[in-house]
C-alpha cells in the first residue's frame, strides 16, 4: 500500500471533503478520489461514506485510521533523521492552540523560529480545550498549547495567566479599583461556556458564587463585544485581553485567580520527532524571556 494513499485518506477524514483535501494536497479531485478507491480495493472494504455535504469514515475506516496515522508519523520521523544525517533540516509540526495563544504568542514565536529553521513546515490548529483534547486523542496535532483539566496528557507548565474582570466604561463597577465577589454576584454576567473557560466556572464553584447570568456565549470576541455594549460584565484571561483594551475596562478580582498555560502532549502515542522537540524547546525559552 502507498504512503501517499494513507496521507490522502487521513486528510480527507480530517477535513470531511474530497475536494478540500485535494486542494490542500495539491491534487485534483479525480486524482484523490482514485487514490481513495484504490486504497479501498486494497483494504477490501469501504473507507468512506459519501454524503451530500461531504464524506465521513466508515466504522472500518475509523478502525484502520490510527495505524495509518502511525505509519505516516514514523515515515516523517525517518525522513527527518535521514535528512539530519545528510546535513539537512526538514520536518512538519502540527500545533493546536487556544485562540488567545494563536493570536498573541504564535506569530512572534513562529517569526523567530522560521528564521532559524526555514525548511520546517508548521500547521496551526485553533480551538478550545475540548478541541485540543480531541486533536490529541486522534493524533491530529503533535502537541497543544493550552490548559490542563485532567491527567490524561503530559503537561509542561509555561506561565500563569491571570483571570480578570471586564466591563464597559459606563458600567457601575468601572470606578472601583478592585472587584469583590459580592459585586460579581450582583451584576448581570456574560458567562463563557465551560469548554472554553473552565477556570471561570471553577471560580464560581469554589467560591460558591451564583452570578446573574444574562447571556452564555462560547466565542471570546462575542463576549468582549457584548461587554463593550454594556450588556454585562465577564471574566476572561489576561492574554486574551492584551489586544482588546479599547472601549473596555479591565479590573482585578479581590482574589488571585489564574489559568496555567502549558504544553500538552499525548506521549502514549509516540515519541516526538526532532523538529517537534526543537519547537517545544523554543517555545519554553521564548516564554521565559517574554513573561
Amino acid at each position: 500500500m502507498s504512503l501517499k494513499k494513507y496521507s490522502a485518506y487521513i486528510k480527507v477524514v480530517e477535513v470531511g471533503s474530497l475536494t478540500k483535501a485535494a486542494e490542500m494536497l495539491n491534487y485534483t479531485q479525480p486524482n484523490i478520489s482514485q487514490m481513495i478507491s484504490s486504497l479501498e480495493e486494497e483494504c477490501g472494504f469501504p473507507l468512506l461514506v459519501r454524503q451530500k455535504n461531504g464524506v465521513k469514515p466508515t466504522k472500518n475506516g475509523l478502525a484502520v485510521l490510527p495505524a495509518m496515522r502511525e505509519i505516516q508519523r514514523e515515515y516523517e520521523k525517518l525522513s527527518e533523521n535521514v535528512n539530519q544525517i545528510n546535513g539537512l533540516e526538514t520536518g512538519k509540526i502540527r500545533i493546536g492552540a487556544y485562540i488567545s495563544i494563536a493570536t498573541n504568542w504564535l506569530p512572534k514565536i513562529l517569526e523567530k523560529f522560521k528564521h532559524l529553521h526555514p525548511f520546517i513546515e508548521i500547521q496551526i490548529y485553533e480551538g478550545n480545550a475540548s478541541e485540543l483534547n480531541h486533536w490529541l486523542e486522534e493524533d491530529q496535532i503533535d502537541f497543544g498549547i493550552g490548559t490542563s483539566h485532567n491527567n490524561k496528557w503530559d503537561f509542561q507548565p509555561l506561565v500563569e495567566d491571570p483571570i480578570l474582570v471586564i466591563m464597559s466604561p459606563q458600567h457601575k463597577l468601572a470606578k472601583l479599583n478592585l472587584i469583590t465577589l459580592e459585586a460579581i454576584e450582583s451584576a448581570e454576567f456574560i458567562l463563557p461556556y465551560s469548554d472554553s473557560h473552565l477556570e471561570v466556572h471553577n471560580v464560581f464553584k469554589k467560591e460558591q458564587i451564583l452570578p446573574k447570568i444574562a447571556y452564555q456565549v462560547r466565542g471570546d470576541e462575542t463576549i468582549i463585544s457584548m461587554v463593550k455594549n454594556n450588556l454585562g460584565i465577564s471574566l476572561l484571561p489576561n492574554l486574551l485581553l492584551s489586544r482588546c483594551t479599547e472601549h473596555i475596562v479591565i479590573k482585578p478580582l479581590e482574589i488571585n485567580v489564574s489559568r496555567q498555560l502549558g504544553i500538552l502532549m499525548n506521549t502514549k502515542k509516540h515519541v516526538q520527532t526532532p523538529s517537534v522537540n526543537k519547537m517545544i524547546h523554543f517555545i519554553n525559552e521564548w516564554v521565559k524571556r517574554n513573561n
